[in-house]
């Protein structure tokens, strides 16, 4: 993808960002309410648009960022499903990663 498309992406997500941040509750929500489920819910895209931010945004991918989006994603994603692995998934990612 030239820098030109990357950029036209990348405007669009950015958009999308926005957009979704806008719908984030304005009052307390409660844990273990339909509202939080939202509230967690909304949290899951919004951190799934700063990874594809993060993979547009300059020439090289920065990794802590990533692997931070990534982990907080996993975690998240074990609220929705506890009897998976997600959580364990995200443990792997506070081990040091091999560049091969």
């Amino acid at each position: 993808m030239n820098l030109g498309k990357r950029k036209a992406v990348l405007k669009l997500v950015d958009d999308a960002h926005a957009k979704l941040e806008s719908f984030y509750p304005e009052e307390a929500v409660y844990k273990n309410t339909p509202e939080w489920i939202e509230k967690r819910r909304l949290l899951l895209a919004d951190l799934a648009l700063h990874l594809a931010q993060d993979a547009l945004k300059g020439e090289t991918i920065n990794q802590e960022k990533l692997k931070h989006h990534l982990f907080a994603i996993l975690k998240i994603s074990k609220e929705f499903f506890p009897e998976e692995n997600y959580g364990e998934a995200a443990l792997q990612l506070d081990k040091p990663v091999e560049i091969r």
